[in-house]
């Protein structure tokens, strides 16, 4: 029978690209977006490149929508052998600035609790063999200005899926959290769009194209020992900083280096 991989958020950017590589590995891709237009636009590029390719719309932090297409995936493929849980937002504005408790909210809904729901959600069509990969981002390793509730939510996501990858190891299941750095997506460029002033003023950064990242991404994404991957060198050297610096240290580098308002 035919693997079968789900990709949150796979409609573009890094989860389209995560999704073209599974393809390629002989998959069956089911792709979960909001947009109804991406996601036919995606599944038809997948098609054309001979990738069996279906699409549904939900939005991950709607429970209702999402046990529907946990129905009818279940319904149709039975099983999940590869869950991949990148959807998120980023918002770029200090906390101050937002307008409402509910807005903030929204933020952590969409960045952690859509992915411990889809998580809790599809985790019974998991089995032995199987892997589940969430996509963090280098800033849950950190906190920068501007990305307060980002942070927090992709914090959440590493110490969530460290959990998770505990809670399943005797069942044989595969739990990797990604921290990929800047990539070239259209999230990314729409967030610098929206930034603020002050955050512009910080030197250009080096993107990583999305397909690279993929590929570094699944081809450490093997076995059990290890379950933090860093597909990008700046995130990595964050990573050895942390290890070998003392913490006031790490930090008063780590104010230089990153704008402040």
């Amino acid at each position: 029978m035919k693997k079968v991989a789900l990709i949150t958020g796979g409609s573009s950017g890094l989860g389209f690209a995560l999704a073209e590589l599974l393809g390629q590995q002989d998959y069956s891709i089911i792709i979960l977006a909001r947009n109804q237009d991406k996601i036919n636009k995606s599944v038809a590029a997948l098609t054309a490149s001979k990738i069996i390719a279906k699409g549904f719309s939900c939005d991950i932090t709607d429970e209702a929508g999402l046990k529907k297409c946990f129905d009818q995936i279940k319904s149709e493929y039975g099983k999940i052998d590869y869950l991949v849980l990148n959807a998120g937002v980023v918002t770029t504005k200090l906390l101050s600035e937002y307008q409402s408790t509910s807005e903030i909210k929204k933020d952590l809904e969409i960045d952690l609790w859509g992915t411990i729901l889809t998580a809790y959600q599809f985790l019974p069509l998991l089995g032995s063999g199987s892997k589940l990969l969430m996509i963090s981002s280098g800033f849950g390793l950190m906190g920068a200005a501007g990305y307060s509730m980002y942070c927090a939510a992709k914090a959440g996501i590493i110490n969530f899926g460290e959990s998770l990858r505990r809670e399943l190891l005797g069942k044989n299941i595969n739990v990797y959290v990604a921290c990929p750095g800047d990539m070239d997506t259209p999230q990314f460029h729409e967030e610098v769009k929206n930034a603020p002033s002050w955050m512009k003023k910080e030197t250009p950064r080096k993107l990583m194209k999305t397909e690279t990242v993929a590929v570094k991404i699944l081809k450490q994404a093997k076995g059990s020992k290890k379950y933090l991957i860093v597909p990008s060198g700046d995130v990595n050297m964050l990573v050895v900083l942390s290890k070998i610096l003392p913490r006031k240290f790490r930090d008063s580098l780590l104010d230089g280096m990153f704008p402040r308002p």
